[in-house]
C-alpha cells in the first residue's frame, strides 16, 4: 500500500527517485487579487519571506483542522513579497534547496510556491500573474489540511479507507477555497487539477493535455521536484541535481516539454549548492548560475592552503574558464 507522504505528490515520483539513482550514480493586477499599492521590499533577510509564509500556513492549517475561519489577506501580501524577492535574487531558492526539517506539508507548500514562480517567470508570466502562481502554490494542498496529524505523519502503509480519503483532497481543497475566495474561482480550479498529469496518469479526473490549466501543471511540476528532494522516515531524498535529472528522464509524459525546460532554465541541471568535481581534480560548490550556459555555472572551489592554514576558496566561472569543465556531481553525506 502507498504511504501518505508519497501519495500526495505525483504518482510516479517515488519510482522516479529509484530510476534516477540507478541512472545517474557515478555519472555526471492579478485576477481577483488586488496588488498592494507598493510591493514589499525584497531587501528583507532571505529567511523572512520563507519563514513568514511557513508561520502563516501553520495558522491556516490549525484553522482548517479546528474548523475556524481564516482569510487570504496575509497570504496575498506574502505572495507579493515572494515574487518581489525572486525578482531581486535567488536567496529564496537557496532556502528551498537546503531542505530543512520544517513540517513537511507546510514546507512543501512554501517551496512549491517559490519554485512555481521561477518556472512561470521563465515562461514569461507578468508580475501580476506570478502573484497568482504564488498564492495558488501556497494553497495547492489546502485539502490535506483537513487530515488529522495522526494520518498526515503516518509512516505505515495506508489502509484502503485512508487511501480513498487522501485521494479526495483536491476536491476538498477546491470546496474549502470557495468559503474564502469565492470571487477567485481560478484558484479552486488549480487546487482541483494540481495532481492531474499531461498523459492522463493523474487524479482525480485523469485529465489530459490542454484540459489541464497550465498553472496547475506548473505547480504540479514544482510539487514533484520538491517531493523528490524531501526525505521520509523510510527513504532519503535526492539532491536537487538528481531530482531534475529524474524529471527529465521520467517526467517527459507527465509534463509538457516547455515546463521542464523552464525548470532547467531557472534552476539549471546543477542547481545552487550542488557540489561537483572538475576535470582538474578540484571540487567546487555551485554559487551562481549562468542562465545562457546551464552546464557552466560559477563555482566556489576549495584550495588547500599551506601547512597549518585553513583551506581557502576561489571563484571559478566556467563560462570564462573554457578549459575547465564538470565531470561529475559529488554526493555529500
Amino acid at each position: 500500500m502507498p504511504r501518505l507522504t508519497d501519495l500526495i505528490r505525483a504518482q510516479t515520483s517515488h519510482e522516479a527517485v529509484a530510476t534516477d539513482q540507478n541512472s545517474v550514480t557515478g555519472s555526471m493586477g492579478p485576477i481577483g487579487f488586488p496588488l498592494l499599492s507598493s510591493r514589499p521590499s525584497p531587501s528583507l533577510e532571505k529567511t523572512d519571506w520563507y519563514q513568514r509564509a511557513c508561520h502563516e500556513l501553520r495558522g491556516v492549517k490549525r484553522a482548517v483542522q479546528s474548523r475556524q475561519p481564516w482569510t487570504l489577506d496575509e497570504l496575498n501580501r506574502l505572495a507579493s513579497g515572494i515574487v518581489a524577492s525572486l525578482e531581486a535574487n535567488d536567496k529564496l531558492v537557496q532556502m528551498v534547496l537546503q531542505q530543512d526539517g520544517e513540517d513537511y506539508l507546510v514546507k512543501n507548500a512554501v517551496s512549491v510556491a517559490i519554485v512555481s514562480v521561477k518556472i512561470a517567470a521563465a515562461l514569461g508570466y507578468e508580475p501580476a500573474k506570478l502573484e497568482q502562481v504564488a498564492i495558488a502554490g501556497l494553497l495547492h494542498d489546502l485539502g490535506m489540511f483537513l487530515l488529522p496529524d495522526s494520518l498526515l505523519y503516518k509512516t505505515e502503509p495506508l489502509t484502503d479507507e485512508e487511501l480513498q480519503f487522501v485521494r479526495e483532497h483536491p476536491q476538498q481543497g477546491a470546496r474549502m477555497f470557495k468559503d474564502v475566495g469565492e470571487a477567485n474561482p481560478w484558484v479552486g480550479r488549480v487546487l482541483l487539477q494540481e495532481h492531474e498529469r499531461w498523459d492522463g496518469s493523474g487524479y482525480p479526473h485523469q485529465l489530459t493535455g490542454s484540459q489541464i490549466d497550465e498553472m496547475a501543471l506548473i505547480i504540479g511540476l514544482a510539487d514533484v521536484f520538491d517531493a523528490l528532494m524531501s526525505s521520509r522516515p523510510y527513504r532519503c531524498g535526492v539532491s536537487p541535481h538528481r531530482a531534475i535529472r529524474a524529471l527529465l528522464v521520467n517526467g517527459k509524459t507527465m509534463f509538457p516539454h516547455r515546463l521542464l525546460k523552464a525548470l532547467v532554465d531557472q534552476l539549471s541541471i546543477y542547481p545552487l549548492g550542488t557540489t561537483v568535481r572538475l576535470n582538474t581534480g578540484e571540487t567546487g560548490v555551485v554559487s551562481q548560475l549562468n542562465r545562457q550556459y546551464p552546464l557552466r555555472p560559477i563555482l566556489q572551489v576549495s584550495r588547500q592552503a599551506g601547512s597549518g592554514h585553513a583551506p581557502v576558496s576561489k571563484t571559478v566561472d566556467l563560462r570564462a574558464e573554457t578549459s575547465v569543465h564538470i565531470v561529475e556531481v559529488v554526493s555529500i553525506g
